[in-house]
């Protein structure tokens, strides 16, 4: 596999997300601190906070009622205001690299979320209820303490892109085939053991990562009906090359980094 190749096609896959982002961080209602947001409340479109040492979310915050993207990333928040769920407006929301031991209750009351980071925090469980953000279209849990994901996780039915990459998962949920729109699959850096086979009736899949799973031995053979799928790493895992080479035949249009 030309690595060079590979990291490339990664790139392209995400050029979508960033350049949505880079939309948002360009033009009127975008700021950069909490003083010049102050100055047009409502106003404040999209707000930037990153690494500016919080440790707690700011009152003035609940000022912006149209605001639509916050990043709070890099800070050292482990909790939210009960203001928070007021900010109905809010879609894209960044909590990554804080000290969150648990997903905020507020979290729950924002059924308009769309896009939520939160990796980078000190998570040992996701909540039930989590299944109440019901427009989430990208979730991103990864490099936490997460040992098992909860089965309403997957009743998330918008879900374009999961990543729980770098936790201590165990057991690759069955329940992800319920995942009917889910175009990426970031499982990479856990101790999955299995594939469950159901993966190949999500149709829309282009991306799988299943890197450093040491223990993952075995692939489903109904992966080889797959034909959507373009990038598929097994970089560090045990899977036979015997078996790599099958399915390289079987999906001749699909990258697989073995």
């Amino acid at each position: 596999m030309n690595r060079i190749l590979y990291a490339c096609c990664l790139f392209f896959y995400w050029i979508p997300v960033f350049s949505q982002n880079q939309a948002s961080d360009t033009g009127e209602g975008v700021f950069y601190t909490i003083e010049e947001a102050q100055k047009e409340p409502l106003n404040v479109k999209v707000l930037i906070l990153e690494h500016q040492n919080f440790d707690k979310v700011p009152e003035a915050l609940s000022l912006f009622v149209n605001i639509e993207v916050l990043s709070l990333k890099g800070n050292s928040l482990s909790t939210l205001p009960h203001f928070f769920s007021s900010l109905t407006h809010l879609h894209d929301l960044s909590l990554a690299e804080n000290i969150f031991s648990a997903m905020p209750e507020e979290l729950f009351k924002m059924p308009a979320l769309k896009i939520l980071n939160i990796y980078g925090n000190q998570l040992t469980a996701i909540p039930d209820h989590i299944s109440e953000l019901k427009s989430l279209y990208r979730l991103n849990i990864s490099y936490n303490k997460l040992v098992t994901l909860p089965a309403t996780l997957f009743d998330l039915k918008e879900l374009n892109t999961l990543n729980v990459g770098h936790n201590m998962i165990n057991t690759f949920p069955e329940e992800v085939c319920r995942l009917t729109k889910l175009h990426y699959l970031y499982l990479g850096h856990n101790n999955i053991s299995h594939v469950a086979p159901c993966v190949a009736s999500l149709v829309d899949l282009s991306l799988v990562d299943l890197e450093f799973n040491e223990k993952l031995f075995i692939l489903p053979v109904h992966m080889e009906s797959m034909k959507s799928l373009r990038l598929l790493n097994l970089k560090g895992t045990k899977v036979s090359r015997n078996d790599v080479e099958k399915l390289k035949k079987a999906l001749p249009h699909t990258m697989i980094d073995f």
